[in-house]
């Protein structure tokens, strides 16, 4: 215990005291963003079955389911700021239609019963779930990609600090993962309901926007100064988003034949890509049938995917330990693949 708290400590003096406020700040951002996240995942997935099945039942048939442009213009952080944003803009759609068709909060003394599992959820149709789930994971994925530019825009290209405050904001936000979806799963689900469940997505994403633009570094200023001075005809968005999208598919091209030509590469193609593919089907597509179709409980998918971001902190744990005698990332994939497969 005292070695790990020493060796805490010893990675925390790496920092100035601009960098670990700006640490502090970001750390809580993902923190509210990633509970945000995972009361959104519970309650969206979990709606959208327990709709199609209640149309199912009514109807006697079987149920069926279903940004570089940007920060050339505005600073990393307002970019991510805006995004987190609109992902809770986009998320309170549910739940402004579910209270015009005539949804509620879920009553203190409910009992389903084989007629009506789901009363108090709004008559609208179950299709309209899938555009709107679609639309949010557009803003979903910038806010992925673009936190991964925010620790370099705090601490600089120093490898080691970024290889440090990586592992150790991804303890923080694993930890609020675990956290989210047992409070959504135990808490918030029973007592909300999956449709109003939304609220708490509200409040956070919104908290961790403001959150956000707190953040101020040298880097980031300097970032701000290169977009004040770009040329005229680099100004134009739309014809940077073309020339982002060109760029796409350029590195498309240029990573697969480096991984196709190469027989040191060709491992990435099964043991990363298609291993990451199926950890999120797990995830996203088995858990929620599971959980519905043999505990009789869609919310308690949260809990059983939770299993999987409880492997991810721990995993985190042990690289923020021995990251600094093991440099490559190649034994983790690998360890990380084998893993899935025995799963």
């Amino acid at each position: 215990m005292g070695s790990g708290k020493s060796r805490f400590t010893q990675t925390w003096r790496l920092f100035s005291v601009k960098e670990k406020r700006n640490i502090i700040i970001y750390v809580i951002e993902l923190m509210l963003y990633k509970f945000g996240l995972e009361a959104f995942n519970g309650s969206i997935v979990t709606l959208a079955i327990n709709h199609y099945d209640e149309g199912a039942l009514r109807s006697g048939i079987s149920s069926n389911a279903f940004e570089p442009p940007l920060t050339r213009h505005w600073s990393t952080r307002t970019v991510l700021s805006i995004s987190i944003f609109c992902s809770a803009l986009f998320s309170s759609i549910l739940l402004i239609l579910d209270a015009a068709t005539g949804g509620h909060i879920k009553p203190l003394n409910f009992v389903p019963t084989n007629n009506a599992t789901c009363s108090y959820y709004g008559k609208y149709n179950t299709n309209v779930i899938i555009p709107i789930y679609c639309i949010t994971g557009i803003t979903y994925r910038m806010v992925e990609l673009i936190q991964r530019a925010i620790p370099r825009d705090i601490v600089g290209d120093d490898g080691n600090k970024l290889q440090k405050m990586d592992a150790l904001v991804h303890i923080f936000y694993e930890v609020t993962g675990v956290s989210g979806a047992l409070a959504t799963g135990l808490g918030l689900t029973p007592h909300l309901g999956n449709n109003y469940e939304v609220i708490v997505t509200l409040i956070c994403f919104t908290t961790a926007a403001i959150i956000c633009l707190l953040i101020n570094s040298s880097e980031l200023s300097k970032n701000d100064l290169d977009n004040d001075i770009m040329p005229a005809n680099e100004s134009n968005y739309f014809k940077s988003a073309f020339q982002g999208f060109f760029l796409f598919g350029q590195s498309i091209f240029i990573g697969a034949k480096i991984i196709f030509t190469l027989r040191k590469f060709i491992w990435l193609w099964t043991c990363y890509t298609l291993a990451l593919y199926a950890h999120r089907y797990i995830e996203n597509g088995t858990a929620p049938q599971i959980a519905r179709r043999y505990f009789g409980q869609s919310e308690w998918s949260q809990i059983i995917v939770r299993g999987s971001d409880l492997g991810e902190l721990l995993g985190a744990l042990f690289i923020f330990c021995v990251r600094t005698y093991i440099k490559t990332p190649l034994p983790w994939s690998q360890l990380y693949a084998l893993m899935l497969l025995i799963v």
